[in-house]
């Protein structure tokens, strides 16, 4: 991915177009629903549409954001590229425009999460009622664990449901033959059971060829840090994997088990039986820093998921590309390889990136998957739209 090129004069200055256009939209409504809103009580009419119009508008519209998003100026701006956006240096943020970030945090009010635009918005409780970020000296008095939460901070918000979709249509994609990758919702334990039912199943039906499953999924509803396997199984023998390899995200001193070694162990377990402790080889990527609380908010990493989805699609592509390296390569050459594909993590001689690269690579990630949510709604108000997001 190649660094944002926005400066924070041209960001500002995009920002105040925003702002004007919005005005304009709010204004237009307030004069048609003259007789529906709530808040303006003794507000004048600037005062209202800089204040309370557009958490007026969200209350009485259906669908707020589908009807902002039909002004193409809106939806541009909401959906613009990541080369349009400047990040604060120090913690990440976007330069978002006053309005904007309301519209976010709004939306993350709404009952739909399909509203939700991945980490451009703050929770709720942390809102005022306008729809502004409230500023953390507002916090009530002894709320050192409220002030200690780091979605206080665009790179250090939990991924939502739209970004598992996002990563699991992309990943899904590369399904075909003897390839499954399961990129499902629940957890580690349902889709190994999968793997045995669908084995079975392709065994009743005559398939002598060996099976590639590649796992993305939450380890239990205990332990919710993602994790990839890669299963191979023969259908002949449908009760236990041919090979297995697992991968987990968090930083470790190599050749050391990750932290979450055990949760993979217990769930292979139960799925098919103790002996397969024995087979299980530890393919992980010591991509994750591990969150310390004395850290700075902004500094926590919370990009597991991009983490996980880059290692299935890799390990998507060396079993569509090269099936005998995953069949009876050694772990090592089959870290390796995966590492040549995962360039967003890994230089071009395979050793892993600095922190602050990784950092900027899953920034602009994030900053994607807002907009890939934007554009689908745009797509969904219109397929017919020549919006240009």
């Amino acid at each position: 991915m190649k660094p944002c090129i926005c400066t924070r004069e041209m960001a500002e200055a995009a920002n105040r177009c925003f702002e004007r256009e919005v005005y304009q939209f709010l204004r237009a409504w307030v004069l048609s629903h003259e007789d529906t809103i709530l808040l303006q009580f003794e507000q004048t009419l600037d005062a209202y549409l800089a204040n309370d119009a557009l958490r007026d508008f969200f209350i009485n519209t259906e669908y707020p954001i589908v009807m902002l998003l039909k002004n193409r100026f809106i939806a541009c701006h909401l959906g613009r590229r990541v080369g349009s956006v400047y990040f604060d240096p120090i913690s990440g943020d976007p330069l978002l425009a006053h309005t904007e970030q309301r519209i976010y945090n709004l939306a993350r009010r709404m009952d739909s999460e399909q509203m939700h635009v991945p980490f451009r918005s703050i929770h709720p409780n942390k809102q005022t009622d306008a729809g502004d970020t409230a500023d953390i000296n507002t916090y009530p008095i002894e709320s050192e664990e409220i002030r200690y939460n780091s979605g206080n901070h665009f790179t250090s918000r939990p991924a939502n449901d739209n970004v598992f979709d996002e990563n699991s249509k992309r990943c899904t994609a590369k399904s075909e033959g003897n390839l499954h990758v399961l990129f499902k919702h629940g957890f580690l334990e349902d889709r190994l059971q999968d793997v045995k039912e669908l084995t079975a199943t392709m065994h009743e039906a005559g398939a002598v060829q060996l099976q590639f499953f590649v796992i993305y999924s939450r380890h239990s509803l205990k332990e919710g840090h993602f994790g990839t396997s890669l299963v191979i199984m023969d259908p002949a023998n449908p009760d236990f994997p041919r090979r297995v390899m697992v991968c987990d995200t968090l930083l470790k001193q190599l050749p050391q088990h990750p932290r979450w070694w055990n949760h993979f162990i217990s769930e292979y377990s139960n799925v098919f039986g103790d002996a397969i402790v024995e087979i299980i080889e530890d393919l992980s990527h010591p991509l994750q820093k591990v969150n310390i609380k004395g850290d700075d908010p902004y500094r926590h990493d919370w990009d597991c998921p991009y983490y996980a989805a880059s290692m299935a699609d890799a390990l998507a592509e060396l079993v569509k590309n090269n099936p005998e390296l995953t069949l009876n390569g050694s772990v090592s050459e089959v870290h390796d390889a995966m590492k040549e594909i995962m360039p967003d993590y890994y230089q071009l001689d395979l050793a892993i990136k600095d922190r602050p690269a990784i950092q900027q690579v899953n920034r602009l990630k994030r900053w994607k998957s807002g907009r890939e949510l934007i554009k689908d709604l745009v797509v969904e108000i219109s397929r017919k739209s020549s919006y240009e997001l």
